[in-house]
């Protein structure tokens, strides 16, 4: 029994709590003759392996007209110290500390598309890590402004592929080298946007002009809901109301204010929508032309319309080219309409002869036909022409619009 307790007693060792004079001592050796301003190599030839990751917590913003995208998030930056190493049980096991940023070396990683001028990441208050190993971890928070080249072909129904790009700026690539990312980009207490969906991420490390790169992809995808119901569908109910000038009776004398207000609320889209799109001529977006092709249809309208007065307000005595009799008798076909057989309206005698000159004749009885009876017609096939050409575009053009 007393060997046995002699044998525990033996295999208990006494365990002392670190103390402040531990880490003093432990910074004092480590920092008695270091300096930040060389790089933390023991041979200098070689360069600092660098592990870059990003944590994203939110997207701020995607401004379309600025081309900018801004998020909110951290990164984690690793390396090896190799002039910060330790040995534990000299110092009374203590395996990490904690130093101010500006106290030791830490590799120049700024943001390369930046909107702003370039700064220095984290701050006087951040603290890196160390281990007994010299591993550092840095973990520096930020709101990132990244320039963005937008593709707006397809908008609202529109994809973006957005780059935060990070590079040592002072250092070249045989001195500091980006080696991988190990996380790539991952999500911190993340988020959602209310515009716009992320979809995919990926990173990507690259040496170009002999400097280290690492790039971070985010692929958004926009939420159209809120610009189907405010523009899309206002745009396309405004198509079909152009065609309805045609329907408006010549002797309402309301078609030509009707032609130009809905010209007018065409014109009040195509503005907003070049508020919230950019100022290039690069992509065009597939609703800009939409609107464009809108307007042209208003204007076509407008010269029907004004062609059309001008036709019902002349003398019934004028005659009738034989073109235009020939698309009332068409027009009556299609409509399945019995002409009503008469005689024509005899003239003046002093207009006989010009009469019997200019008078259509076919083997079928003669069929009244009067300048109302032109206006009409050219009603019908406006309007059905109208409507068919624009149910097509229509639906080809947001069919292209949704298809990515």
């Amino acid at each position: 029994m007393r060997i046995i307790l002699i044998t525990i007693l033996q295999s208990i060792h006494l365990v002392t709590p670190q103390t402040n004079e531990n880490l003093k001592t432990l910074i004092s050796d480590l920092f008695s003759n270091y300096s930040p301003k060389v790089r933390p190599m023991i041979i200098q030839s070689h360069p600092v392996p660098l592990d870059v990751s990003f944590y994203l917590s939110s997207v701020n913003e995607v401004s379309e007209v600025k081309e900018k995208l801004v998020t909110t998030g951290y990164l984690m930056l690793s390396w090896t110290d190799q002039l910060l190493r330790w040995t534990p049980s000299q110092y009374n096991n203590t395996d990490t500390i904690f130093i101010p940023q500006n106290e030791i070396w830490k590799p120049d990683l700024v943001l390369k598309n930046g909107f702003k001028k370039f700064e220095e990441l984290g701050g006087n208050f951040y603290y890196l890590s160390i281990n007994y190993e010299g591993l550092v971890f840095w973990l520096p928070f930020n709101v990132f402004e990244s320039r963005c080249s937008m593709d707006i072909t397809h908008f609202p129904f529109d994809t973006q592929k957005c780059d935060i790009k990070f590079v040592t700026w002072s250092h070249f690539a045989d001195q500091i080298e980006i080696t991988k990312s190990t996380n790539g980009i991952q999500f911190y207490e993340f988020e959602a946007n209310g515009v716009w969906d992320i979809i995919d991420t990926s990173s990507e490390i690259s040496k170009e002009n002999s400097e280290s790169e690492v790039k971070f992809t985010i692929k958004l995808r926009r939420k159209s809901l809120y610009y189907i119901l405010n523009i899309i569908l206002p745009i396309v109910l405004l198509g079909f109301l152009n065609m309805l000038v045609f329907v408006i009776p010549v002797d309402a004398g309301e078609k030509m204010s009707f032609c130009v207000t809905v010209f007018l609320a065409f014109a009040v889209f195509l503005t907003i929508i070049s508020t919230l799109l950019p100022t290039t001529s690069n992509h065009t977006p597939i609703i800009a032309m939409y609107l464009i092709v809108q307007l042209i249809y208003g204007v076509i309208a407008l010269i029907i319309s004004a062609f059309q007065l001008r036709l019902h307000h002349r003398d019934e005595e004028e005659e009738i080219p034989k073109c235009l009799i020939k698309i009332v008798r068409l027009q009556r076909k299609l409509r399945c309409k019995k002409a009503r057989v008469t005689e024509l309206v005899v003239l003046e005698s002093k207009h006989k002869e010009n009469l019997e000159n200019t008078q259509y004749k076919d083997d079928s009885p003669e069929e009244t036909c009067d300048w109302k009876h032109v206006t009409s017609s050219i009603d019908f096939f406006a309007f059905w022409s109208f409507l068919i050409s624009n149910i097509v575009i229509t639906l080809s053009m947001f069919l292209a619009s949704s298809s990515q």
